[in-house]
């Protein structure tokens, strides 16, 4: 069985590389031209938590060929479209697609092939892309998959074993309460990347655990009218944050300090997000993954104002990053 990665950054390019030296058949497609042309020459060079060069094979988006059996699509999720423009005429008649991506995606890629030709994954390991041919694994975290119906099929078992070479793979069925949960931390990830600063420095502080707290609540609330019980990942649960629920204060600061834990055992302290507004001076994901969550409470009638501006302050700092400082997180918290 031959497996498609597409998008080779991060973490496409970490599992490809994995998979690769465990023995596994591997074509990594990327975009990015140099970065294929240096994978091929000289190997894609891991570092950071990890220290070796694999030697998969890589391609333009435009020279992949069918038929496409496992494609792991791990592409940001701003170019989720594109991808599946190349993806979708090659798959075979079993062919099926996983998002490795930050997000919602699912939903989409669903849309385009078909829920039955889709798998749901919750990635929270860490890396970046350093240069060309060479990407940095930033440290481990929690790897889940599943069928997008909620079953337990033949199909994500195998692909949980075959993922485990990589990263301990556990199957649920309940994927998009994870993918939920992510979309809620990921709301306070992005206040963290506008205010500029380290994120397990800015959990710590206790002037913004309230704007954080409202942040998660507000994406949960959502999942909930949208049919989702968001679950706990990395020890953090959401549920604790329901709007006007009144929460255990230890289960609460129980949930932070895991979130601490998480980034301080990280080589990156700092969100991809800040990376692309402070480094990269590029577009973010924000609209495609807070945007579904604003889309789906307008559809619900629930009240996000939290949410929405953290957003407007993201598109913000894409314009002007000096816009970006911890004063932002003072201005957001002012939200009602």
């Amino acid at each position: 069985m031959t497996i498609h990665i597409v998008g080779a950054g991060a973490i496409g390019g970490l599992v490809g590389a994995y998979l690769h030296e465990a023995g596994h058949e591997v074509v990594l497609v990327d975009a990015n031209a140099e970065h294929v042309a240096a994978i091929n020459a000289r190997g894609l060079q891991i570092s950071g938590e990890a220290d070796f060069t694999a030697y998969p094979r890589a391609v333009r988006p435009e020279h992949l060929t069918g038929p496409l059996d496992t494609v792991l699509l791990a592409v940001k999720s701003r170019h989720t479209q594109d991808a599946l423009k190349t993806i979708a005429p090659l798959l075979s008649d079993d062919g099926f697609v996983v998002s490795l991506q930050n997000g919602l995606e699912e939903y989409p890629i669903a849309d385009a092939v078909g829920p039955q030709r889709t798998v749901g994954a919750l990635v929270t390991f860490g890396g970046f892309y350093d240069k060309p041919g060479h990407l940095i694994y930033g440290g481990a975290g929690t790897f889940r998959i599943g069928e997008v119906d909620g079953t337990e099929s033949n199909r994500v078992h195998e692909l949980a074993a075959l993922l485990s070479e990589f990263h301990p793979t556990e199957v649920t069925s309940n994927i998009f309460g994870y993918l939920w949960s992510k979309a809620a931390i990921a709301a306070v990830y992005f206040a963290t990347a506008v205010a500029n600063e380290d994120v397990p420095v800015l959990l710590a502080k206790n002037q913004h655990r309230s704007l954080f707290g409202r942040l998660v609540g507000e994406v949960e609330r959502v999942a909930q009218a949208a049919g989702v019980r968001c679950e706990t990942v990395d020890g953090f649960d959401p549920t604790l944050f329901t709007v006007d629920a009144e929460a255990d204060p230890a289960q609460v600061e129980s949930a932070w300090q895991a979130q601490i834990a998480y980034w301080v055992a990280h080589q990156q302290t700092r969100t991809g997000v800040w990376r692309d507004l402070a480094i990269h001076r590029r577009p973010t994901e924000v609209d495609h993954i807070l945007g579904p969550v604003l889309d789906l409470a307008a559809k619900h009638g629930v009240e996000v104002p939290h949410v929405r501006a953290v957003t407007d302050a993201v598109h913000r700092a894409e314009k002007d990053p000096d816009t970006m400082g911890e004063h932002v997180l003072a201005e957001l918290a002012e939200v009602r």
